[in-house]
């Protein structure tokens, strides 16, 4: 088992609660049982910061109010670990829940390594969605939407704009999706064989950089590209890698161009939501090197 002890703001719906509604799409779903994280406990203590700083006479006490909770779970194993078809498994099982409950209300909004788990289970890696604090719900009337959540290295380029850090963007399911792709390209670059590389690691400015230095790492990482994986990197999860990215290059480029023509004659919306999910997907899915490694040995 392993505890998680956090300040979430008081504004904000519980990760317990988030997990409730979560539980309850899982029975429904194939692709979400089994691929969330099990709740064994948890208590929510009952004294906010704001009763804290209201007994020391702070100013609006109740401005950025956090309450400590304590949460309880089966432990897991880091998706760091995996390599090659492995990690591709994991990644994708954990694309296809978080899908599902962006359908059904739950939108995650931090897709990053550390919340990509795994366990065993009759002898298969089952892929695990983890880590609700930042999340939301479709019907949460406190923070969602435009309010910046996320893990700066893995944040979708959007929201790395400044109009993104100013909460000016909202957040999309193809932003998510594109975090997944990050991460993706994070831990082949960066780990061989589950071990993290000693030195010269790659992409280690996205980690040191504010928001709008390593979107231009980042945009300068999807420009030099190459087909030609390294030695050791093989060639199927290389194409994945590769593939993935182009498509969303190319998306974003067509976006772009949207802005300024259209049918009407009117400029499209840059931050809408893709109508058809399932389709936005099925871009990234249809791949020759995603179909390949997604065929069962």
């Amino acid at each position: 088992m392993v505890a998680k002890i956090y300040w979430g703001e008081a504004s904000r719906t519980s990760e317990p609660e988030i997990l409730k509604k979560v539980e309850e799409i899982a029975k429904r779903h194939a692709t979400v049982q089994g691929h969330v994280p099990e709740l064994l406990w948890h208590h929510t203590f009952t004294n906010p910061t704001s009763a804290i700083r209201e007994a020391l006479d702070v100013p609006e006490p109740t401005t950025g109010s956090r309450v400590l909770y304590i949460l309880v779970f089966r432990k897991l194993l880091p998706i760091t670990q995996l390599h090659g078809k492995e990690l591709f498994d994991v990644w994708r099982q954990c694309i296809s829940c978080h899908l599902t409950l962006w359908k059904e209300g739950v939108y995650h909004r931090d897709v990053s390594p550390g919340n990509l788990m795994w366990y065993w289970r009759d002898g298969k890696r089952i892929g695990v969605l983890n880590d609700y604090d930042l999340s939301s719900l479709a019907d949460d009337p406190g923070p969602r939407g435009n309010e910046r959540t996320g893990t700066v290295p893995f944040m979708a380029l959007d929201l790395l704009t400044k109009d993104g850090q100013q909460g000016k963007v909202k957040h999309l399911y193809r932003h998510d999706l594109e975090s997944f792709m990050w991460v993706f390209a994070w831990i082949c670059l960066r780990y061989r064989q589950g071990v993290l590389l000693r030195r010269l690691r790659p992409l280690d400015e996205w980690a040191t950089s504010d928001a709008i230095a390593c979107r231009k790492e980042k945009l300068d990482f999807l420009h030099n590209l190459t087909p030609f994986p390294p030695s050791d990197i093989d060639k199927l999860t290389w194409g994945v890698l590769v593939n993935c990215m182009l498509v969303f290059k190319r998306d974003a480029d067509n976006r772009y161009y949207l802005r300024f023509t259209s049918s009407s004659g009117e400029s499209q919306q840059p931050y809408a939501e893709d109508s058809d999910l399932d389709a936005f997907l099925s871009k990234f899915t249809s791949l020759d090197h995603w179909v390949e490694l997604s065929k069962p040995e």
